[in-house]
């Protein structure tokens, strides 16, 4: 085990990698939803096979991988689950980029191994990784700029010329993860101060190395925006908000749709206390570590700890503020930042394990001296494995509650509701039921003859209301509606409404037969 533990050079983060990307596919692989699912996730599933454009903030970066996605893992399932299982790819990658940045910090791949699998049996990676999401290309983009940036460090202290292109990949690596998703301007300032501290005559010296990295990040996000509008010229089957005019295109790209969820942050202790309850549900016992690696890793490893915190913080508050769609999904970031910290814990307790052992006051008895060496080598990697353990503990309980696999609403919600539509009949629906329609319409296919109408299309086609979309249609073409709880007593005033039984619930379907006053 010792001579383990000493696996030196490059060795080291390919070891580490492997391990936690294989535990991690191993754990999520079994629990992906198996088909099409409902809300955001039947959208991510089908903007890739159809090369549409998603809700704000239109995720281009998102959109061009999950058409990659859908071509090179065909031989795995359909077009849902292929987006499904990239979404495990990407969050077992963030947690092997997570084991490199450790082992780069603490030289020891088995505190890489602790850190990524720690993280990746959390339950915000877990239930991120089981179905289609932009957000998981955003936890691997931020580990890799993690690694990136710690790749430039390395060599700009060492002297070394090729330094310069590690920082422009990282520029890269930031443009295409704000082509993903705007949750990467929260990560800017963390980024800059790093760079700074660890170059601070950087901005007076290498200022064309500066304006070259912000050059290289804003045109490759501008590259990856510029897909929607271009796209959107092309008129594809899913096309949020229609991109094609500045005012079309900015009201997506800034999501104006959502400047009303933003409300007041909570008091400070609030705030600390949601922070730490979070902690605790993904690490149980383990989050003790996490404040004591912040703490801990401010001696040894200062410039990462400034830029993990601001990280941490800058999302973390800015969650806190956001009062919208599953706000657990942008805490992933801060959860990944806290595994690293977690093992910059252990990396001091090792140390001080190993200097214990090692001191001459230690009684090892007549064979002290290689006793010594392998009780230093092989104790505090004991440390670990039970600490792994403790991470490993609450698997199965985990398991439990994010497993997907048996999840088949979705698809049968779809078939059902496909099935009772009448030849050329329009659906007036809404968000959480208008995806899984438009996955079966236009990625399997099927129905060409109907017309789906959701509450975007509402304002683009200029009806005003769903009232007005009903009215538009109603004398020409059977006309159905899913619509939320709260607008039916409305709507049941307005017309008489029979019920689609074979449609289950929740998303209850419903023929309109007739206006009230007819």
């Amino acid at each position: 085990m010792p001579g383990a533990v000493n696996v030196r050079g490059p060795a080291r983060y390919g070891l580490a990698a492997g391990i936690v990307v294989a535990v991690a596919l191993a754990l999520y692989v079994p629990t992906l939803l198996p088909d099409v699912g409902t809300w955001d996730t039947a959208e991510f599933q089908a903007i890739g096979p159809v090369l549409g454009i998603a809700h704000p903030t239109g995720y281009p970066s998102y959109t061009l991988l999950a058409w990659l996605a859908s071509v090179v893992l065909q031989p795995f399932g359909n077009e849902a689950y292929r987006a499904d299982l990239l979404s495990a790819l990407l969050v077992a990658g963030a947690a092997g980029l997570l084991a490199i940045r450790t082992v780069q910090a603490t030289a020891r791949w088995p505190l890489g191994v602790l850190a990524g699998v720690a993280f990746a049996v959390t339950p915000i990676a877990w239930r991120l990784s089981t179905r289609a999401d932009a957000h998981a290309l955003h936890a691997f983009l931020a580990a890799l700029i993690l690694v990136l940036l710690a790749a430039w460090q390395q060599r700009a202290q060492d002297g070394d010329r090729t330094a310069d292109r590690w920082l422009l990949a990282t520029a890269v690596a930031y443009g295409v993860a704000l082509g993903n998703h705007a949750l990467t301007l929260l990560l800017a300032p963390g980024m800059a101060a790093y760079v700074l501290l660890v170059s601070p005559r950087i901005l007076r010296r290498r200022w064309r190395l500066v304006l070259a990295c912000l050059a290289t990040a804003v045109m490759t996000s501008a590259a990856l925006y510029a897909y929607l509008p271009l796209r959107s010229l092309a008129d594809p089957p899913l096309d949020y908000a229609d991109p094609e005019t500045w005012r079309a295109f900015w009201y997506l790209v800034l999501g104006q749709q959502f400047e009303g969820s933003f409300g007041g942050l909570p008091p400070l202790a609030d705030a600390v206390a949601g922070a730490w309850d979070e902690l605790v549900r993904d690490y149980g016992g383990l989050a003790i570590l996490v404040p004591a690696g912040v703490i801990l890793g401010a001696i040894r490893h200062p410039r990462l700890v400034v830029l993990t915190v601001l990280w941490f913080a800058a999302t973390w508050l800015f969650a806190l503020a956001y009062a919208n769609a599953v706000i657990e999904r942008y805490y992933v970031v801060p959860v990944l930042v806290a595994a690293l910290w977690l093992a910059l814990a252990v990396d001091v307790v090792w140390d001080v394990l190993r200097d214990l052992i090692r001191s001459p006051t230690a009684r090892l008895g007549p064979t002290e001296g290689p006793a010594r060496e392998g009780a230093a080598g092989l104790i505090p990697a004991l440390l670990v494995v039970a600490l792994l353990a403790t991470a490993s503990a609450s698997v199965p309980e985990r398991r439990s509650h994010v497993d997907a696999s048996d999840e088949t609403f979705g698809r049968d919600w779809l078939e059902a509701s496909l099935a009772a539509l009448e030849p050329d009949a329009v659906v007036v629906s809404w968000w959480s039921f208008s995806t899984p329609l438009w996955y079966g319409r236009w990625v399997e296919g099927r129905r060409e003859d109907i017309v789906i109408v959701d509450d975007r299309d509402v304002i683009d086609e200029g009806f005003g209301n769903a009232e007005a979309a009903i009215d538009h249609y109603l004398d020409e073409r059977p006309v159905y509606i899913i619509r939320r709880e709260q607008d039916l007593p409305a709507l049941a005033r307005r017309y008489r409404l029979e019920r689609v039984a074979q449609v289950p619930s929740p998303g209850d379907m419903y023929r309109v037969l007739s206006r009230v006053a007819d």
